[in-house]
């Protein structure tokens, strides 16, 4: 990368070494200037207008905690012997790499995996969002608006990512793209990363056992994450996740909400700028850049409220952010 993403090309070598599917995938989205979208109800819009802060909720009480299960299911099998499958068959190979350079890091740190394994299954609190292309600006991406009926006005909240790889570490939290795979992909995955790690052993050399640790355990923990089934590539998913326990609080904050009737804890991740934590240009007068309203009976009566809340929390002339999508109601 170069000019403007320039200042991104150290922070993330080593993350391109150990996960260069995500590497791929950040790199498009910030070449091509596409951004990141958040849909949900209206009512939680305007929530996080209003709040100025977003509720990373419990992956356990997804719609379909299922799709977390996928990739938790694919981890545990690739360093669970005797498998003698795809997965498996790949993370050998990363093993056998790595120890070539730091030998008994691999064990060490897939043994700290299993350790938190469980406690990232129970404890991770996630908030999801979409890619978006700019020939979505007008209507948004249709597959995402079903979920809402006539009776329930959806809102797609896009925001600009650039912010969120400069304070992911003191939010307290961190992203990566949703990586849509079966066991086959994950094993020539595993493989990549072993060819990256012997192409580039003395960047991985020089990192040092902790960092390279670090960023293989982090791989593990987004796959687990982070991984889905093929079916679902339409969503073009990125998740902002946070581990109880695991992971420092930083600038979350906890606390018992209740969501849809079901009380829960959540950890509120607030849109304010904290230029003591390096933290700028994520208040939502800065972040947000577009708001859509989805297929409605009441657009105008909508698009006006949206109006009036932006402008409550500071947003200069909002009716130049606020769209309605075009996509016909279906009733």
């Amino acid at each position: 990368m170069s000019g403007r993403f320039g200042m991104f090309d150290e922070m993330f070598k080593l993350r391109d070494i150990f996960a260069p599917h995500e590497g791929r995938i950040r790199n498009g989205l910030l070449a091509e200037d596409r951004r990141l979208i958040h849909y949900t109800s209206a009512d939680n819009a305007i929530s996080i207008i209003r709040g100025n802060q977003i509720w990373m909720k419990n992956i356990r009480l997804m719609n379909d905690f299922r799709e977390v299960d996928h990739g938790f299911d694919l981890l545990k099998k690739a360093y669970t012997p005797p498998n003698d499958d795809a997965p498996e068959i790949g993370l050998h190979a990363i093993r056998k790499a790595l120890n070539e350079v730091f030998p008994d890091v691999f064990d060490k740190t897939v043994a700290l995996f299993d350790q938190w394994f469980e406690t990232m299954r129970a404890s991770t609190h996630i908030v999801c969002l979409s890619e978006h292309d700019k020939d979505e600006d007008d209507f948004g991406r249709l597959s995402m608006w079903r979920a809402y009926g006539s009776r329930r006005v959806g809102v797609g909240l896009v925001i600009n990512p650039l912010p969120l790889y400069l304070v992911a570490e003191n939010f307290g939290a961190f992203s990566s793209p949703v990586f849509y795979c079966n066991e086959k992909d994950v094993m020539e995955l595993f493989l990549e990363i072993a060819g990256n790690i012997r192409r580039d052993r003395d960047a991985v050399a020089k990192a040092g056992a902790d960092d390279v640790g670090g960023y293989l355990f982090q791989l593990l923990r987004a796959l687990s994450i982070c991984s889905k089934h093929r079916g679902f590539r339409e969503e073009r998913e990125w998740r902002i996740m946070h581990t109880k326990g695991l992971d420092d609080q930083g600038a979350l904050k906890y606390g018992i909400e209740s969501m849809g009737g079901v009380p829960q804890g959540v950890f509120k991740l607030s849109f304010e700028d904290r230029p003591d934590l390096n933290m700028t240009g994520i208040s939502i007068p800065q972040l947000l850049q577009r708001v859509f309203i989805g297929p409605t009976e009441y657009p105008d009566a909508v698009r006006d409220a949206f109006c009036q809340v932006l402008s409550d929390v500071g947003v200069k002339e909002p009716r130049k952010l606020v769209v309605c999508s075009d996509i016909p109601l279906r009733t």
